[in-house]
């Protein structure tokens, strides 16, 4: 399988985010890729492809063009104002209402635009953030030349970005950026799966009234763990998009028995729809001690999760998401990969 995969994102460092009652080190770090990387190489996959630089047509499909030339311009507008070095977060959230637009102040930008202050701005941000995104576009052109399955190592991850708002890590949303994608390259459906253990609530909002996406999302319940206001089982979709969207949700605890279970229910909804091409949004925060997580699964877990995603029998798109626990992360990643390929011989 080919990965795409660029060290543009390595600046994207050196910041920290609030944890309930602390300020700590980010747990979204460059390091995490290294350990991703360096697993799928021991585990045979080496085959990594730079990505080709894209524009902003797709995305400003998905995203408020406003939103995103704010990611641009908001650590440029921070130093303006406050000198090199140090990292921007918003003060204030969600004030939206009587028709209010952010005005020129980047704080009023980052109170407009973000959610949590889980999405702090580098220098390096932005370049990480256009990286990942063209590391999903790049996927989407390698699968139109051929490939059955490819895997973009997205840095930083994208599920819980919507249309107009960054929150929990996310910026752009690659997964959302690479299924519009493949619907302008001709797919009449595309299937997304999220498998991070936070929902995908970024996702979710962007399809939710539509039919060419069908959204699919096994987390943590909202009663126990971030994003708390969305990924309940009764969210189903509206309008042209109602019965494509379906959450599982699950209480903290939950090993590989139900977990799998859930899987196997989401994966046959997904051929019933019969896309074709299917979005993974691969996050293994599910591990069992992930600093970020609060379900139970084991490594060897994550093997019969990728060979239960080959089952499916559809051209595959991998997306990087979550996944904390570093010792164990390249390990998880590598082994959903294994799994996949080796089911497919």
């Amino acid at each position: 399988m080919k990965l795409i995969y660029s060290e543009d994102h390595r600046d994207h460092a050196g910041a920290k985010e609030m944890r309930y009652d602390q300020m700590i080190p980010m747990s979204e770090s460059p390091e995490r890729m290294d350990m991703i990387i360096e697993a799928l190489a021991r585990a045979g996959f080496a085959d990594v492809v730079a990505p080709a630089a894209h524009g902003l047509e797709v995305v400003h499909q998905v995203h408020d063009p406003a939103f995103v030339s704010f990611l641009e311009r908001c650590y440029p507008l921070w130093e303006a104002e406050f000198g090199p070095g140090g990292f921007a977060t918003a003060y204030t959230f969600g004030m939206r209402g009587m028709d209010q637009v952010p005005n020129k102040s980047v704080h009023s930008m980052l109170s407009c635009y973000t959610f949590d202050v889980c999405v702090p701005f580098v220098k390096g941000t932005w370049a990480a953030i256009r990286s990942a995104k063209d590391a999903a576009l790049t996927g989407v052109e390698l699968m139109q030349q051929g490939e059955n399955a490819v895997f973009s190592l997205c840095r930083p991850p994208g599920h819980h970005a919507s249309k107009d708002m960054a929150g929990g890590y996310c910026y752009l949303n690659n997964a959302a950026i690479a299924a519009q994608a493949h619907l302008n390259k001709g797919a009449k459906r595309v299937a997304i799966l999220d498998i991070d253990y936070h929902h995908g609530n970024g996702t979710q909002a962007i399809f939710y009234d539509r039919a060419d996406v069908f959204f699919a999302s096994l987390h943590c319940r909202p009663e126990d763990e971030y994003p708390f206001l969305m990924g309940y089982a009764t969210e189903t979709g509206v309008d042209a998009g109602k019965g494509y969207n379906l959450n599982l949700p699950m209480p903290r605890g939950t090993d590989f028995g139900p977990w799998g279970r859930a899987l196997n229910t989401v994966l046959g909804r997904i051929r019933n729809y019969e896309p074709d091409v299917l979005v993974v949004s691969l996050g293994v925060d599910s591990f069992v001690g992930d600093p970020v997580g609060g379900f139970e699964l084991q490594s060897p877990d994550y093997i019969t999760i990728g060979k239960a995603i080959a089952a499916a029998g559809l051209p595959t798109h991998f997306l990087m998401e979550g996944g904390y626990a570093m010792e164990a992360l390249g390990t998880n990643v590598a082994n959903v990969i294994s799994g996949y390929c080796g089911a497919h011989g």
